[in-house]
């Protein structure tokens, strides 16, 4: 947790925060004594910030402004679906600590952090909230959660768009296996009001099956079942849909201006995960 608290999200100029706290550039001035603009003196103005050297050299009353530093909304979306929690794939748990590791940065960083877990709706969220004493009561909110039958996407980030009006930086966790398109749901999560992170969670089964021969499957959702052969020939037309299917995902985000991160569920977090997500530039 120590080496974790040295680095922050990376959150853009763009997004509306509170300019009283926190630790994130924005684009307001404000008067400081650290230097970076000068505007005229007006009456009221704190004379501790006049620049005397230039009163000096042009006659005219000017004050220092500086960049001011603000907090900002984060809203972690985690899917808790029960495809997220299939046997083996542990991309819950990895998810889990994945959502564990950012809220607690915006909690260190003075934040303000909400946590949404969904399923085919929106469930209890923590938060909104800021501040290191919350940290335990979020880990525990994180570790309890219970799997939902079903993943509604689009509708669940829809509402919570709608719901914060403000914008913020948001992060979707997610193994995006929802009927309704990821594209459509990005559609109301646009810039410079948002800035999205879609954290693709993916097990080492989803890329390469280690299964073959006649199988029954089962939706882990839905109940649906499916039987199949999986020879040389399926297994080839299967990775080349999903590696289409991913294609499709990363190219949404793209136009959306969301950054797509795929994760892999046995990835160590501190030895693989953060590192690639401070390479993404999505931590520093």
């Amino acid at each position: 947790m120590r080496r974790v608290e040295r680095m922050s999200l990376q959150a853009q100029r763009t997004l509306r925060g509170n300019p009283s706290s926190g630790e994130h550039p924005s684009r307001h001035q404000i008067p400081t004594s650290i230097f970076s603009d000068h505007r005229p003196y007006t009456s009221g103005d704190d004379l501790r910030y006049v620049d005397w050297n230039a009163y000096a050299r042009q006659n005219h009353v000017l004050l220092r402004l500086g960049e001011a530093e603000q907090d900002v909304n984060v809203h972690l979306l985690l899917d808790a679906s029960r495809s997220m929690a299939a046997s083996n794939s542990q991309r819950m748990r990895r998810a889990q600590q994945l959502v564990g590791t950012l809220g607690y940065l915006a909690l260190a960083h003075s934040d303000r952090l909400q946590i949404v877990p969904f399923g085919s709706a929106a469930m209890p969220a923590f938060g909104p909230t800021q501040g290191k004493a919350r940290l335990i009561e979020m880990l525990r909110f994180v570790e309890n959660l219970t799997p939902q039958p079903a993943t509604s996407l689009t509708a669940v980030i829809r509402q919570h768009a709608v719901s914060h009006p403000r914008g913020g930086l948001m992060v979707i966790c997610s193994d995006l296996l929802a009927p309704d398109g990821l594209a459509e749901a990005l559609a109301t999560l646009a810039p410079p009001r948002w800035q999205v992170l879609v954290l693709h969670m993916l097990s080492p089964d989803d890329l390469q099956p280690s299964t073959e021969g006649p199988l029954e499957l089962e939706d882990s959702e839905t109940g649906q079942r499916m039987e199949i052969i999986l020879d040389d020939e399926t297994l080839a037309a299967y990775r080349k849909s999903v590696a289409h299917w991913r294609e499709g995902l990363a190219k949404a985000c793209t136009r959306r201006g969301a950054t797509y991160a795929p994760i892999m569920s046995n990835w160590p977090l501190e030895q693989q995960v953060v590192p690639y997500l401070r390479s993404r530039r999505l931590l520093h």
